[in-house]
C-alpha cells in the first residue's frame, strides 16, 4: 500500500527502495508462514526469492559476477531445502512467480482494456457533439 501511495513519485522507481520492498516482501511472507505451522514457507521464500531473482536484481547495477552469485545462492539454497523437505515439493518455487506474473498480466490487460472502451466511447460522444444539428 505504501508503494502504491508513492504512485508518481521518485521514490516509487528508486531501485533502493523497491530492493527494501522485495527483501521485506521475502522475510514477511517466510516469517508468516513459519509462525503458522504449515510448513510451506519455502514456497514464499523461495517463490519470493525467485520473483528477485528474475527480474528485480538485474536492475541493480551488480555486475554480472554478483548475479551470478546470487542466483547460485537461490539454487543452493533450493538444493538444500527440498533435498531435506522432497523433491515431490519441488513445484512449490514456481506458485508465487507465476501468480505474480500472471495477476500483472491480467491487470495490464484490464487497464489497457478500460483504456480502449474510455477512449472508443469518448471519441463516439465527440463525434455525436460535432454532428448535432445547431
Amino acid at each position: 500500500m505504501l508503494q502504491g501511495s508513492l504512485f508518481l513519485t521518485r521514490l516509487h522507481v528508486n531501485k533502493w527502495w523497491m530492493l527494501a520492498q522485495e527483501v521485506t516482501v521475502l522475510f514477511h511472507g517466510t516469517l508468516v508462514a513459519i509462525y503458522q505451522g504449515n510448513g510451506i514457507w519455502p514456497m514464499f521464500l523461495f517463490g519470493f526469492a525467485g520473483i528477485f531473482v528474475i527480474t528485480q536484481m538485474h536492475g541493480l547495477g551488480w555486475s554480472r559476477l554478483t548475479r551470478g552469485l546470487v542466483l547460485a545462492l537461490y539454487v543452493a539454497g533450493v538444493l538444500v531445502v527440498y533435498s531435506q523437505q522432497g523433491w515431490a515439493q519441488l513445484n512449490e518455487i514456481v506458485r508465487i512467480p507465476v501468480i505474480d506474473y500472471v495477476l500483472v498480466f491480467v491487470i495490464a490487460g484490464i487497464l489497457s482494456g478500460s483504456i480502449h472502451l474510455y477512449r472508443r466511447f469518448r471519441l463516439r460522444r465527440i463525434g455525436e457533439l460535432t454532428q448535432a444539428p445547431t
